[in-house]
């Protein structure tokens, strides 16, 4: 029986890169809340009611979070 050497294997440092995952999510559920406290905080509009006005600042503030998200996470990824 022979007995193996084990290899050593050379490696080159893999730099960290951040989780976009992460950021998107994150980013939709920040602005997620802040258009909830936008919608809760400003002032009324009877032509809306409390639930409508929620879910469109809700929405609008979730997918600028999601974009803010992206563009920090890609900024992260890009330095030097």
């Amino acid at each position: 029986m022979v007995s193996q050497q084990p290899r050593k294997v050379s490696r080159t440092p893999r730099s960290r890169t951040p989780n976009f995952a992460a950021f998107l999510v994150s980013g939709g559920l920040l602005g997620l809340l802040i258009g909830f406290l936008l919608s809760v905080a400003g002032p009324g509009d009877a032509r809306y009611d409390a639930s409508a006005a929620v879910g469109f600042l809700g929405l609008i503030c979730a997918g600028l979070g999601v974009l803010a998200g992206g563009v920090i996470a890609v900024l992260l990824e890009k330095r030097p």
